[in-house]
Formats: structure tokens, sequence, C-alpha cells
């Protein structure tokens, strides 16, 4: 049990699931906070609004894209910590949100899939070679290649090439998988702490969770996240030539909404702007909007 005056939880990071004891630096946090707040003033629906089709999808694509390019700087000029704040908050905002993968345009969801794989293999190769690549310098590392192993099968499974899930499965294994009790025991003291903040309430529900979460692993035999790796192609991971195609693609779509004012942030649109979308005042489907001229 940590004393009062040393937290169990590393300086600078909080518990963000307590059922995999994933932890997140605060930095990776607060970015994922904004981007689940622009998002917000992007959906149509927050504001009883009906755009076009796909338009919150592209809205947050167009958050994703932003994410991914300020990753790259910060992989380019070797800022791997940087890059790793906007890499652990955006697989968590693509966890969160799952709206962008579903936009009609499949080409550009594969590119942009891949765009962020071929970050995240970088950004971690990069660490690797400062020798950083551990939790002593990165102590949620854990839970970010597991998040994005996770998402990295979801993807696979919508057709999208997702090698760098393999390439974290395959570092998770060799980072993970033997771990010492006194490790264990560290990672308990998290969730302990955690607990100890939380009402009485809660901490009964939480224990609750943990106890039914215990049993049904009990009842099935499950296999650690990062098996079943296969192999990496490490010539689909090359950032250099992934990034070139992405931007590549990216350079052939629409930057602005096809309908309305020239910017995704709706929060940021005139009441009037507003009003021709309304459920209330607008048409009621694409097939109305394009006998009308705004």
């Amino acid at each position: 049990m940590a004393s009062q005056t040393q937290s169990a939880i590393p300086p600078g990071y909080t518990l963000m699931d307590f059922e995999t004891l994933m932890i997140m630096s605060n930095k990776g946090k607060e970015i994922f906070g904004d981007l689940v707040k622009k998002a917000g003033d992007r959906n149509p629906d927050a504001f009883d609004m009906y755009i076009y089709n796909d338009f919150y999808a592209y809205a947050v694509l167009d958050l994703v894209d932003k994410t991914l390019a300020a990753a790259h700087t910060k992989i380019a000029q070797k800022a791997y910590q940087d890059a790793y704040h906007l890499l652990e908050a955006l697989v968590l905002f693509n966890d969160y949100d799952m709206s962008w993968p579903m936009c009609d345009d499949g080409d550009r969801t594969k590119v942009t899939n891949k765009a962020h794989g071929a970050l995240v293999v970088a950004m971690l190769r990069g660490f690797e070679a400062e020798g950083k690549l551990n939790t002593t310098h990165l102590p949620g590392l854990e839970g970010f290649l597991r998040t994005t192993a996770q998402w990295a099968d979801q993807m696979s499974r919508m057709s999208c090439d997702s090698s760098y899930g393999a390439y974290c499965k395959v570092i998770g294994k060799k980072l993970f998988k033997d771990k010492s009790p006194e490790d264990v025991a560290h990672e308990q003291s998290w969730l302990e702490e955690w607990i100890a903040g939380l009402d009485e309430e809660d901490q009964a529900e939480v224990r609750k969770k943990l106890k039914e979460q215990a049993k049904e692993k009990a009842s099935k035999k499950t296999k650690p996240w990062y098996e079943g790796a296969g192999d990496v192609d490490e010539d689909k991971l090359v950032l250099s030539r992934v990034w070139k195609q992405y931007k590549q693609y990216l350079s052939g779509v629409p930057k602005k909404p096809l309908r309305g004012p020239g910017t995704w942030d709706i929060s940021k649109w005139t009441q009037a702007q507003k009003a021709k979308f309304k459920f209330s005042d607008g048409p009621e489907s694409d097939e109305d909007y394009d006998s009308k001229v705004y």
C-alpha cells in the first residue's frame, strides 16, 4: 500500500480502466479530452441538425488527420515523448468514437489507418533506439500497446491493413510475458489506490465488478492480449513510404464540408447558418438538399 506522501500510480499518470489496469499520461488524457470536445462540437445530432450523410464521419476524420500530422512532426523531430502523448490519446479516441472508419470512402479509411500504424511503429522504434522502450520511461506502455493492438484487430476486420497490431503484440509479449510477482503487486497497488479515492458506494460497485470479472476469467481460459501476433510485415510499416501515400491521397479529397459554411465546427456556425439544416426547418433528405442551393 502506498504511503500518504507517495502515490502508487506513477506521477503524471491516471488510471483510465480499472478492469485492465490501463494507466494513461495526464498529457495524453488532456489531448483525448480535447478530441472528444471537438468531436462533440462537430456532431450534427448534438445541434438537432442533419447536414448530409457522413458529415460527422468526415468531421472526425479531419481531427484524426490533424493529430496524425502533429505526431508525424514530433517523430521527425525525434520528440518521441510528445508523439506518444498524441498517439495514446488518438487510439483511445478511436475506440471511443468509431465514426470515421464508417465514412463512405473506404480507400481513405485504409490509408489513414495505415498512416496511423506506421507512426506508431516509427515512434516505438525511436524509443527502442534510445533505450526507452520500457515501463521506467513509459509507465503506461502496456496499456498503450494493448489498446493499439485491439484497435488494429478491429480495423483488420474492416479489411484494413493493420500490421502494426502484430508489431505491438510482439513487443508486448517480449516485455510483459514474464512479469514478476512484484510487478503484478505494483500494478495492483494502482487499483487499490484508485479505489480508495472513491466514495463507499462506488467502491462497493467496483469491487463487485472485479469479483465478477475474476469469476469470468476463472470459468474460461483467456489468452493474453499479445498472443496471436503472427508474422510482422516490415515492408508495410516504413513511415516514409506510407506517409507519402497518405499525403498523396489527402491531396485529392475535400478539406471542408460539402454543405454549409467552410468549417467542420458547428459550434462556430451562426444561428442563420444552422437554421438551414435544423430538423424542424431544413430538408429531410439528401435528395431534398440537391434541389436547394446554399
